[in-house]
């Protein structure tokens, strides 16, 4: 521990001494325009892991409509949806388990020390540029530390301005639908000067969310059921403020509001129709992120951010003591990291970084006296990386310890968790004319269970960490027809061996789950994915895009259990999806399939805790026209087009058809 501070007091030595060099060079030198540009694309072939990309482009062309039906479209996952708008919504990797998922925002991680599952749900698309998923280490070394301690991280990068011709731009946009959906959304961008730039987003969501459904014919009472206290408002906004001061770096601030009261459903129960939880949340952070490179071998990254969370958890039901239950939760985080990349020649890289953070978790006493513990983690991310990437080869490894010291109310010890985390990955290309690649990769994970899988209830659980291993063999190829770049087949096949010590299983419902140590985990897959475009003429074209995911993940703790080799819950052996899409001058055109084999909602894999497998169909049409110098989108969507009575997870059944319809205006 005193190590890692000693050196992140030295990066940050590092940063002054820049800074003020840089502050001193600002007299002097001339300053260059802001220059903004889109982000980069980064190569899905090339990667010594399954990295897959979602562009904004993708995201209009295919009417992706929520960051989780974009994550739906992703091989090697798993959608944890709880059904409707305001339903949580969490990703889950190779039967993983969702605590395994990082999620970044701009390049920092979004995080929740509380449950350790990210709700996707509260983000938006509307200024969102790129969607990618990592799995495995990622190939960019010049990352965080913490970005090291997950089985993959699903990245969103939000929109950056381009003022080539004016100094201004923005957009305005509604979207109404099914369910009483009304979703209006503004943005503007503004160039101040030469070196600062600003952005804002606004957005406010509300939907009734009141959609019928069916639970079987043995359910005869109600016989029109419709999901009730499904109702969700929710605001967002967001600033950002981007400076380029030349070569004394780029920083980068953004400030984020999320405001929302939901309904909570809850299972449905045969004959039952009385649901009144409810869920109100609050989050706020601030995070800035500043680079500077010190001539052609040096890069520096520092980024801080302030995190606050509040929840608020309310049943009405005579059950309760003056017949109401309200549980209150407050969550902070103070985060620095500091990522050093040195660039010894255009082949060989080397960085490292350090991550501090401190967070805490209160929750208010209810009526019952009923109280957490308490608990405050100081967690320190110490990581080194090494990159080797000639013409036809790349090879990265990396090892990230990890120290984090725990401390609850009334203990005077501390809990203390440490662990050395090493990762490798490979990339070949073996014959030169062929763009075929074969990929390799290994990876140590440990987590350490979060406050709510320790301290929820009152009781203190004694639960061990878990420790995973991943490893990873698969081939990419791309190919080209017809003569141009435009005509392409890219294919790609993985196959994967998870092994997990001390599998923490979640037992999931709508606000809180049950957890316990299973022991040993095993997980087999194959993951397929065959990406197709034809450009037919210069504003035509077809775009194919299948993927196909096999899982097998199993409990082989003790072959006397009743659950030895049962399948791990929610986790299906196959699933997949398919979207085609064809691009025309008229209305461009898409369509989606999302499919899902049966399931089971316990580890015990028996037939009355069997979960129906699905299909989701949905189409997308849109239209852009030009308007002198803007644009305006017309777009429509029919989402479960056959009207299909599914559920994600058990008893929390899935709005059936519904449709949507939304207007943008950009200038």
């Amino acid at each position: 521990m005193r190590f890692s501070i000693l050196l992140f007091i030295f990066f940050s030595l590092v940063c002054t001494v820049v800074q003020a060099q840089g502050n001193d060079t600002i007299k002097t030198q001339n300053l260059s325009e802001v220059e903004i540009s889109a982000n980069t694309k980064p190569s899905i072939s090339r990667s010594t892991n399954l990295l897959q990309v979602i562009t904004n482009d993708d995201l209009l062309e295919q009417g992706i409509q929520s960051v989780s039906d974009a994550v739906k479209r992703f091989n090697g996952i798993v959608l944890k949806d709880y059904g409707g708008i305001g339903g949580l919504k969490t990703v889950s990797i190779r039967g993983m388990g969702a605590e395994y998922t990082a999620v970044s925002y701009d390049g920092v991680l979004v995080s929740n020390i509380q449950s350790g599952q990210v709700d996707i749900g509260r983000f938006a698309l509307d200024n969102v540029s790129m969607i990618s998923l990592d799995i495995g280490q990622s190939d960019d070394i010049f990352q965080t530390a913490r970005a090291s301690s997950s089985v993959g991280v699903l990245n969103l990068e939000t929109v950056v301005p381009d003022f080539s011709d004016k100094r201004y731009a923005g957009y305005a946009k509604v979207t109404s639908g099914s369910f009483g959906l009304f979703n209006p959304v503004i943005d503007y961008k503004y160039k101040i000067n030469k070196t600062f730039a600003a952005t804002a987003n606004g957005s406010w969501q509300r939907a009734d969310g009141n959609y019928p459904f069916s639970a079987g014919e043995y359910d005869k009472i109600i016989p029109d059921r419709k999901r009730r206290n499904s109702d969700v408002d929710i605001y967002r906004t967001e600033l950002n403020f981007l400076s380029d001061f030349g070569k004394s770096g780029q920083l980068k601030t953004k400030v984020y509001y999320f405001d929302s009261e939901r309904g909570l459903p809850g299972s449905i129960v045969v004959g039952e129709d009385y649901a009144a939880e409810r869920l109100w949340d609050k989050n706020f952070f601030a995070q800035m992120s500043y680079k500077k490179d010190f001539g052609r071998r040096f890069k520096l990254k520092t980024q801080a951010k302030y995190d606050y969370n509040y929840t608020r958890y309310e049943d009405i039901h005579e059950k309760y003591q003056g017949g109401k239950l309200t549980n209150k939760y407050k969550e902070q985080e103070v985060y620095l990291s500091n990522v050093l990349l040195f660039q010894l020649n255009d082949r060989i890289d080397f960085s490292t970084a350090e991550d501090l953070s401190y967070n805490n978790l209160n929750k208010e006493a209810d009526q019952f006296g009923d109280n957490l513990a308490d608990p405050s983690r100081y967690h320190s991310y110490t990581a080194f990386a090494f990159k080797y990437k000639p013409d036809r080869l790349t090879i990265t490894s990396g090892l990230l310890a990890t120290y984090i010291s725990e401390k609850v109310k009334n203990n005077s010890g501390n809990t203390v968790y440490k662990k050395l985390s090493p990762s490798m990955g490979l990339s070949y290309q073996p014959v030169e004319s062929a763009n075929l690649r074969v990929r390799a990769s290994f990876k140590h994970v440990y987590r350490v269970p979060t406050f709510t899988e320790l301290y929820y209830p009152s009781v203190e659980k004694k639960l061990k960490a878990e420790s995973a291993k991943q490893f990873n063999l698969g081939l990419t190829w791309v190919g080209e027809f017809g003569g141009t770049p435009d005509n392409y087949v890219n294919a790609s096949i993985d196959g994967y061996y998870n092994r997990v010590g001390d599998k923490i299983i979640i037992t999931p419902s709508m606000f809180l789950a049950t957890t316990s140590n299973v022991g040993d985990v095993e997980i087999k897959g194959i993951n397929l994915r065959l990406a197709a475009n034809s450009q037919i003429k210069k504003e035509m074209g077809l775009n194919l895009v299948i993927t196909y995911n096999y899982t097998q993940a199993q409990d082989i703790t003790n072959k006397y259990e009743e659950t030895y080799k049962n399948q791990l819950p929610y986790t299906p052996r196959h699933s997949g999806a398919a979207t085609l899409t064809f691009n025309n001058p008229l209305v461009n055109f898409s369509y989606t399939m999302i499919a899902t084999s049966d399931r089971y909602s316990k580890l015990t894999n028996y037939k009355e805790n069997e979960v129906k497998g699905y299909t989701d169909h949905s189409i997308s049409l849109f239209r852009k026209l030009r308007l002198k110098d803007n644009e305006l989108i017309i777009q429509g969507n029919i989402l479960n087009l056959w009207n299909e009575n599914y559920d994600v997870i058990a008893f929390y059944p899935m709005p059936r058809r519904s449709l949507k319809f939304s207007v943008s205006y950009k200038f």
